[in-house]
C-alpha cells in the first residue's frame, strides 16, 4: 500500500470515528500537559538553584581549609596550609595557581572624608590577580602596595555621618559578604566568619545617616581606621587604601569584599595583634585554587585534594551535586506524569479494538481483495499513531499554557514578597519533542493487540459478520 493511499485510509477512518477519537485522545493530553509542566516546574528551579549557586563564585575556583577549621584530632590537626603544602597543590594536573586567601578580622571603620562604609579585606597573592576571573568595571586588575580592588557593591555601602562612632569588627544586617543584604556564604569561604569578622555595617545606634548612595571609588583614597586593645588602653592607626579598580557586579557576595596583596594585610595583622603571624609554620586558614576553565578538570582537582587530606570546596561540585538531584526530580515527577500516558494506553487500546469488531465486514473485503497482512497491521497501527500524535500535540500546546500561568502566579508572588520576580518555569527545547514522541509511541504500542486481532481474522468468516 502506497504512503498516500495509507494516510487518506487512516484519515478517513478518523474522521468517521472523530467522537471516539476525541474522547481516547483526551487521556493523552493529560498526560502529555503533565508531563509539560511537572518537568518545566523543575527545570526552571533547577536552572534557579543553579544560577544562585553559581553566584557565589567563579565555577574553576576551589577553596581549600585545613582539617583544624573544621575540628579534629591531633593527628588532623597536623595538616596546615603551610607554603610546602601550597606548592605541592600547585603541582597538581588542572591547577592554574594557588594562592592564600585570608580575610583580616581586626576592629576597622573605612571613611572617605565624612562617609563611612563597610567591606570585608582578603589578602590574596598579587601573583595570582590575572587568573582570579576578575570582570572589570574601572582600573587595571593590579594589586600593589596600600592598592586594593573592590567589589561593585562596596561603594553602596557608603552614608555620611553626623556622629562619628567606630564600628567594630562584628558584621551587622549589611556587614561584609555573609551579611542579610545577601544571605549567602562568600564564595572564599568565610562562612560564620565572614558574618563575625567583616569589615562592616555594624553601626551604632547613636548614628545617625543620610540616604546611601553608590560612590564611584576608582581612584579614590579610603582610610582604614584600625583600632586594638593593649594593657587596657586602645590604640588607632590609620591606613590609607588607593582603589586601583572596581569589580563589574556579579550579583553575589564577591559585590562587597576589597581585595589587597598579602604583604599589606600582614602589616595590618601584625599590628591588630600586635604580633607578625606564624603562617609559614602554623599554616593560612584558607587556599584559593584556581583550576583550568573546565568542569570536570575542576571537579578532579577539588577530588585530588580532598584525597590529600585537606577539606576542598567548589562552587562547581556544588552545582553538579544540585544537577543531579535535580535530575533525578525530573525523573520521577516525569514517571508520575507517565502513568496518565499508561491509562490513555489502555483507553487507545480499547478503541482501536471496537474499531475492529466495528470494520470487521470491511477488513474481510481488503482481504478478499488481495490486501495483505502487513498492509492491514499498517492501518490500525498507524490509526493508534495518529491518536497518540493528536493528543500530543494538544497536550504539549495545553501544557505550555498552564506553564505559562503557573509562572504568572510565581513571579507576581514572588514580587509582592520582595524578592526580585524571575522566571520559576523552563520549557527547554527537547521537551516538546520528547512529549509528542512518547505519545506517539504510547499510541503505536497501544494498537499493536488490536492490530493483530484484525489480522488474524478469517476473511470469509469477516464477510459474513453482521
Amino acid at each position: 500500500m502506497r504512503l498516500l493511499d495509507l494516510v487518506t485510509l487512516v484519515l478517513s477512518n478518523l474522521n468517521r470515528m472523530r467522537g471516539r477519537v476525541v474522547m481516547t485522545a483526551m487521556g493523552v493530553v493529560i498526560g502529555t500537559s503533565a508531563i509539560v509542566v511537572l518537568i518545566a516546574l523543575s527545570t526552571g528551579l533547577k536552572q534557579q538553584t543553579v544560577d544562585n549557586f553559581s553566584s557565589f563564585g567563579t565555577l574553576n575556583q576551589i577553596t581549600v581549609f585545613s582539617r583544624s577549621r573544621f575540628g579534629g584530632s591531633s593527628d588532623e590537626d597536623t595538616v596546615s596550609l603551610t607554603p610546602e603544602i601550597i606548592k605541592e597543590i600547585s603541582q597538581i594536573e588542572g591547577v592554574v595557581a594557588v594562592t592564600p586567601y585570608e580575610q583580616f578580622s581586626g576592629q576597622t571603620t573605612l571613611r572617605l572624608n565624612r562617609m563611612q562604609g563597610f567591606g570585608s579585606l582578603y589578602g590574596i597573592d598579587p601573583s595570582v590577580v590575572p587568573y582570579m576571573g576578575f570582570e572589570l568595571a574601572e582600573g587595571d586588575a593590579l594589586l600593589s602596595r596600600n592598592t586594593v580592588i573592590i567589589g561593585a557593591s562596596v561603594g553602596d555601602g557608603f552614608s555620611e555621618v553626623t556622629t562619628s562612632t567606630r564600628s567594630t569588627s562584628g558584621g551587622g544586617d549589611r556587614g561584609g559578604p555573609g551579611g542579610n543584604r545577601n544571605g549567602g556564604m562568600p564564595p572564599g569561604g568565610g562562612g560564620i566568619e565572614g558574618m563575625l569578622f567583616g569589615m562592616g555595617g555594624g553601626r551604632s545606634e547613636e548614628e545617625s545617616t543620610e540616604e546611601e548612595s553608590t560612590l564611584d571609588l576608582y581612584g579614590r583614597t579610603l582610610l582604614l581606621d584600625m583600632t586594638r586593645s593593649n594593657d587596657g588602653e586602645t590604640d588607632t592607626r590609620t591606613v590609607r587604601l588607593r582603589v586601583g579598580s572596581v569589580l563589574e557586579s556579579t550579583g553575589g557576595n564577591e559585590d562587597y569584599n576589597i581585595y589587597m596583596s598579602m604583604g599589606d594585610l600582614e602589616s595590618l595583622v601584625t599590628w591588630s595583634n600586635g604580633k607578625r603571624p606564624t603562617w609559614n609554620s602554623s599554616g593560612y586558614t584558607q587556599l584559593l585554587v584556581i583550576a583550568e576553565q573546565d568542569a570536570q578538570i575542576t571537579l578532579d582537582v577539588t577530588k585530588e585534594i580532598t584525597d590529600r587530606g585537606f577539606n576542598a570546596m567548589s562552587t562547581t561540585s556544588v552545582v553538579e551535586s544540585l544537577s543531579s538531584t535535580f535530575s533525578l526530580i525530573q525523573a520521577v515527577l516525569g514517571g508520575i506524569a507517565s502513568i496518565a500516558l499508561l491509562v490513555a494506553a489502555i483507553g487507545i487500546a480499547n478503541t482501536m479494538v471496537m474499531a475492529v469488531l466495528e470494520r470487521t465486514r470491511e477488513i474481510g473485503l481488503m482481504k478478499a481483495i488481495g490486501a495483505r497482512n502487513r498492509d492491514i497491521l499498517s492501518v490500525f497501527i498507524t490509526e493508534a499513531t495518529a491518536i497518540g500524535l493528536l493528543g500530543g500535540l494538544m497536550g504539549v500546546l495545553i501544557g505550555a499554557g498552564v506553564a505559562q500561568i503557573v509562572d504568572l502566579f510565581a513571579a507576581g508572588y514572588l514580587s509582592s514578597s520582595g524578592s526580585e520576580a524571575s522566571s520559576v518555569v523552563v520549557i527547554p527545547l527537547w521537551l516538546p519533542v520528547f512529549a509528542i514522541g512518547f505519545s506517539m509511541f504510547i499510541g503505536m504500542a497501544a494498537g499493536i493487540y488490536p492490530a493483530f486481532r484484525a489480522v488474524q481474522l478469517d476473511p470469509v468468516n469477516a464477510l459474513k459478520y453482521e
